[in-house]
């Protein structure tokens, strides 16, 4: 099979299983040498493509009008518009759909104390502008507008320190579902720098509308390939490295091992030209937050 079809027929399947699922997923990802990942990438270099944050802007149909609407309920949350896309999480979890101030997706549900925060890219919040998803309310499956609360913790300084967490209001701690979307997970923190087969569930525009699980291969490249200043070609400490499928709006997405253990979120990508990989990204270690006493949540699923 062409490696390309393999990373279709994976991403395929992954789409089939339920949202709520924590079993774990054998990813027959796809078996790339180092070979093949550094000439896509001098390949890429040359067609002009640099690494670049995977947002999106903002939709149309949630402009001013609707967000001063919003901002005027009590409890933050309303029916989304008619012309609004069916989103494909219900309440407030990993891989709920951020809409502003930017395209993203959220990652994982952490706690401090009795305060729950739930993760994204530092790129796709700035602070002032309230934090918006558009989810499933849990009691009748309706499209919403939910308005998160403060953000709590914010880094936007590149490859590998890039990452933020947003509060999430008491009045919708019971919306709160901390199982990754269709992909299962997270159990526990993946802290070893050794490569792993990987999973995320995304809102990329064009990828696939209401969110779409993917999967990718890890790897490692003694140099980097491309020369460019500020990426990182390797697992370490502060940032992984994977082949697979991404697209804009992936940006915060929360991507776990094939085990089931939390790893990083997901903030930059470059695209490529030609055989496979399709895509590099690239994201910053989930240690990093529960290192400033942030405790993540494991899905309530795990064995």
């Amino acid at each position: 099979m062409r490696r390309r079809g393999m990373v279709a027929a994976l991403a395929a399947a992954l789409l089939g299983m339920s949202t709520g699922s924590a079993a774990a997923v054998e990813l027959q990802a796809p078996d790339l040498t180092k070979v093949e990942i550094k000439r896509a990438a001098l390949k890429a270099l040359e067609s002009g493509a640099k690494p670049r944050k995977l947002r999106a802007a903002r939709p149309a149909w949630f402009g001013e009008r609707q967000e001063r609407k919003l901002r005027r309920d009590e409890d933050g949350a309303r029916m989304a518009p008619v012309d609004a896309p069916l989103p494909g999480e219900v309440g407030i979890r990993p891989g709920s759909w951020m809409i502003s101030p930017f395209l993203c997706t959220m990652n994982f549900i952490f706690q401090s104390g009795d305060t729950l925060a739930i993760g994204t890219a530092g790129h796709c919040v700035t602070g002032k502008d309230p934090v918006t998803l558009l989810t499933l309310a849990p009691s009748s499956g309706v499209p919403v507008l939910v308005e998160l609360g403060r953000v709590l913790l914010k880094r936007n300084g590149g490859i590998g320190r890039d990452y933020a967490l947003v509060e999430i209001p008491p009045e919708h701690h019971d919306w709160v579902f901390p199982t990754l979307a269709a992909v299962g997970g997270p159990c526990g923190l993946y802290t070893d720098t050794g490569p792993q087969p990987v999973a995320h569930y995304g809102h990329g525009v064009g990828v696939g509308t209401g969110g779409t699980p993917r999967a990718g291969m890890g790897f490692a490249l003694e140099e980097d390939p491309l020369g460019i200043k500020g990426t990182d070609w390797d697992w370490d400490a502060d940032s992984i490295v994977w082949a697979g499928l991404i697209s804009g709006g992936d940006s915060g997405s929360g991507v776990r091992t094939a085990q089931l253990p939390a790893v990083s979120n997901l903030t930059h990508g470059i695209g490529i030209v030609g055989p496979e990989p399709s895509a590099i990204a690239w994201g910053t270690r989930v240690s990093t937050i529960t290192k400033s006493g942030w405790q993540l949540v494991d899905s309530p699923l795990c064995a």
